[in-house]
């Protein structure tokens, strides 16, 4: 029997009733699927059958031939790390270019950079992922919100953010120490072009440098501009100079980026 693996962050899920109702509730049914994690195959089971092709990257190779019995012409299994790989080439040679949804149960510990990955790849339109509680949370944050930060605009600006449930820790093997919650990423059309969105990334950043510090100092440092100029654009946004990032909502945001964008140029 597999054991699961601390350095791989595996917690494998159990409940069937759960499992169905993931999939059902990520909408993959005659669409292409990239699932990330399938570990013992517990999502997998009911991706393949509903899947027009499949596609699964899993860092464990000891996991080999528990995931065999899904090897079918429309499947393929890659044993290798899915941050380490040039995944856009792998999704468009094997699904021909057609658009693809990822699922999964991610590791907690690397649940961040694989979502920045996803936000990267084109023809990735939807994610529907486990993740841990308080990161869903943040994911789904709104402005003035404790929890709300960087991440949380970024993710806000690219896609739609959905909680689909919640996932009590008990239904996982081994337990581990915190709940899950399932979201689910829509990628949506952007007000930005590709320049001002590098822009926008790097001031959300910026902002949320030094949480103590206002908008203004953040800025200003970061851009390295005289704190005049910063707030000239304040003023012209209807913010005070005492502003923090973390009252600014994703349009405050984009709108900052294209005033910043005047001055800088």
């Amino acid at each position: 029997m597999h054991q699961a693996k601390k350095r791989f962050g595996q917690n494998f899920l159990t409940d069937k009733n759960l499992l169905m109702k993931i999939v059902d509730q990520s909408k993959i049914k005659d669409k292409n699927v990239l699932e990330i994690g399938p570990g013992l195959g517990a999502l997998t089971q009911y991706l393949v059958p509903q899947a027009k092709k499949y596609l699964a990257f899993e860092i464990d190779y000891s996991l080999k031939d528990s995931l065999k019995k899904f090897e079918n012409t429309h499947t393929k299994f890659i044993f290798e790390d899915f941050l380490s790989v040039d995944v856009e080439t792998v999704l468009n040679e094997y699904f021909i270019n057609e658009e693809v949804h990822l699922v999964g149960n991610l590791p907690y510990y690397i649940t961040s950079p694989i979502i920045f990955k996803f936000l990267d790849i084109k023809n990735l339109k939807t994610a529907t992922m486990m993740v841990q509680k308080e990161v869903g949370l943040r994911m789904m944050a709104d402005a003035n919100n404790k929890v709300y930060n960087g991440f949380s605009v970024i993710l806000q600006y690219f896609t739609d953010v959905k909680l689909l449930m919640n996932v009590n820790k008990k239904m996982f093997k081994p337990v581990p120490k915190v709940d899950s919650v399932v979201m689910q990423l829509t990628k949506k059309d952007t007000p930005l072009d590709k320049t001002d969105q590098a822009l926008f990334i790097k001031l959300v950043k910026l902002a949320f440098a030094h949480k103590r510090k206002t908008l203004l100092n953040n800025l200003a440092t970061g851009l390295n501009l005289e704190k005049n100029n910063i707030l000239d654009v304040l003023k012209e946004l209807d913010f005070n100079e005492n502003t923090r990032a973390e009252l600014l909502s994703v349009n405050d945001f984009v709108r900052l980026t294209t005033h910043i964008k005047k001055i800088i140029n």
